[in-house]
């Protein structure tokens, strides 16, 4: 039986967007109030997919999970600068479109055989998320 499980977790980093080929107006134009240095509480949603064993009954167990996104993500990102602090935003914009991507990549291979990274859905506020998979 195929099941699809998600683990979640939050982190707080800072942020700031903008174009560093374009002049101060234009990334204003563009990103807002966000071309300012900002902050948010994101949550990260990871959804894995694969059976279901018969003598465990879990997919994976959760605390690995746990492990595997604190030592992949938590402890990169969270109270970070992700402009400066996260070698990925040096040349990708940090907004949450990219952020998803970035956990993704990060943790695609991190997980045992028969488990598969399904997505990666990162949400910059309560009302806004960017979801990613391949």
């Amino acid at each position: 039986m195929k099941i699809l499980l998600t683990c979640s977790y939050d982190l707080c980093s800072a942020h700031k967007l903008s174009n560093p080929s374009w002049e101060d107006g234009k990334n204003r134009a563009v990103y807002g109030k966000c071309a300012d240095l900002h902050g948010h509480q994101y949550k990260i949603e990871v959804s894995l997919t694969g059976l279901i064993p018969s003598d465990t009954g879990m997919l994976i167990n959760g605390f690995e999970v746990d492990r595997i996104m604190g030592e992949k993500i938590i402890k990169q990102a969270d109270h970070k600068y992700l402009n400066d602090d996260i070698p990925f935003f040096a040349t990708h914009p940090p907004t949450a479109e990219w952020m998803a991507v970035w956990v993704f990549n990060e943790i695609k291979n991190a997980f045992p055989a028969g488990v598969t990274l399904d997505k990666v859905r990162i949400y910059e506020t309560p009302h806004l998320f960017a979801e990613y998979s391949e």
